[in-house]
Parts: structure tokens; sequence; C-alpha cells
């Protein structure tokens, strides 16, 4: 499809570098106790692609080799994420349970359960539902990318700031296929448009809360986005989403975000102070 070289993105397609990171130095360094609950809320949305795959490729998506291809990395690259934040955890002293993952992907949300069978069902009706899959994942790929970036900024830890930034590099990645897709099928087509319209409008929320729960989202926003100007960052990665036909109201994301910050603040109090960050660069980026 026009604008997204797909033959370029599988070969750069693979696991995020890890394996030149310095993990005694990321140990020494350590997390915050508010650290550990961002990157396992993280971890967890990352390994439960895995469920989102499932909706995603399903009917007439299957029929096409760009989609097949591209969620096929995809779905790995997540995973990688995912099993990369829990190495952060574990060596510095918080390791998940054993039973963790069976949890995680046995708590999704009655709300979750119903998107997944309308989506998973609409999906053979029309080639049409493709454009609305494509563009709910550009949305939450766009705003993972922007979490990244967020922690990369804030932590006091070289080594989860380089690992962050790989991170959302590949997001960004996705973002792109997911982008392109959405706008392609929308444009001209009326009928894309409207079941786009209709499902962000009233079935969209913000990844995650289905798996980890409105407390820990709660929590995350309110530490990665405490004020105006980290939304405001959110608000122009989530603008292209607003150039798309009918979406130009969209500011979903940023919204969403800043509700559930200030529902934290609300119960909670101001999120606590983040620790002066590493003077060092990091090591050096790498895909």
């Amino acid at each position: 499809m026009a604008g997204f070289d797909i033959k370029r993105f599988l070969e750069l397609a693979g696991a995020v570098k890890t394996d030149d990171l310095d993990w005694d130095a990321c140990a020494k360094a350590g997390i915050t106790p508010h650290e550990a609950r961002i990157l396992r809320y993280m971890a967890d949305t990352e390994s439960h692609t895995i469920l989102y795959m499932r909706d995603l490729l399903a009917g007439h998506s299957t029929r096409d080799p760009a989609i097949t291809a591209f969620l096929s990395v995809w779905v790995y690259e997540e995973l990688c994420h995912g099993r990369a934040l829990s190495k952060v955890l574990e060596v510095c002293g918080y390791p998940e349970a054993e039973d963790h993952y069976t949890q995680v992907t046995t708590g999704s949300s009655m709300r979750e359960l119903m998107e997944a069978v309308l989506s998973h069902g609409a999906a053979y009706l029309t080639p049409k539902f493709i454009a609305v899959h494509m563009t709910w994942g550009a949305i939450n790929e766009a705003a993972a990318a922007v979490a990244y970036q967020r922690l990369e900024k804030l932590t006091a830890n070289p080594v989860l700031a380089t690992l962050c930034n790989r991170m959302a590099r590949q997001e960004r990645r996705h973002f792109s296929f997911y982008y392109h897709q959405a706008k392609a099928r929308m444009e001209g087509d009326r009928v894309a448009q409207f079941l786009t319209y209709t499902a962000i409008k009233r079935f969209w929320t913000l990844v995650g809360s289905g798996v980890a729960g409105d407390d820990n989202l709660a929590f995350v926003a309110a530490h990665l986005f405490p004020d105006e100007a980290s939304l405001a960052i959110l608000d122009k990665a989530e603008k292209p989403i607003r150039d798309l036909p009918r979406l130009d109201w969209f500011h979903g994301v940023t919204e969403g975000t800043r509700a559930k910050a200030a529902e934290w603040r609300a119960a909670n109090g101001e999120p606590a102070a983040w620790p002066a960050p590493p003077v060092l660069e990091p090591q050096a980026a790498a895909s």
C-alpha cells in the first residue's frame, strides 16, 4: 500500500535489542515503586497483544498479505517488549509471579469480551471493517510510543531509558503501518468512514484498562502525564488521527488520559516526584 514500505519494515523487524544492555547497571540504578507499577502495567498490556491479534486477523484481513505479514511481526515485537520490561522488573527486585501471565490474559473485562465478539463478527461481513481495526491500532500505537518517550525522559535509570527509546521507535513504525492502512481504506469510502466513526465514537477506550485495571491506568496517567505540557505531547501524537475522514473531533487519548489522571489525584493527591534524571546519555540506540 502506498505510503508504507512493508518490505523495508519486514527487513528491520525483530525483537527489541537487549543483548547489549548492562543489566548489572540497571539493577544498580534501580527503579522506584511507582516506576515498577508503571512497568508492570506496560508489560501486562504488551503481553496481552496476542489476544488483540485474534480479533485483528479475522475475516477479510486474512486475505491481505501486507496485513498478515505485518501482524506476524507486530505481535512478536510487542511480546518482546513485554519480556524486556519484565526483565527490568526482575533485575530491579520486582519479579512477577509464576502464574501472572495467566491471571492477566484471563482478566479481560466484559466490555473487552463484547467488543471482541462484535468486531470479530463484523470483520467477516465486509472488508470495509478493516479500516476500523487499522484506525484503532493507529491510535493505540501512537499512545504507546508517547508513553515510552515519557518514561524515557522521566526515569533515572539509564538502561531503562535506552530500552524505552528503542521500544518507542518500534511503536512508531507500528503506528505508521496502521495509519497508512486506515487512511487508504477510508479516503473516498463513505461506508468505511461510517463504520470507523461509529466504532471509535462508541467503543474506543484507552488501551490496557481491561487488562491491568482502571486503578492502574489512572496511576500511570497521573505519573506519566501530570500536567498540560505532557498532555500536549499526547495531543500532538494523536493529531494525525484527526486528519482521517470524519475523525477531526478525536482527542480521545488526551482527554481520556487527562480524566484518568484527575481521577487518581482526586483520590490520592499529587503523584510522587520523579528522581532526578541521569546526567549521562543512555546507551547508544539500536533497533
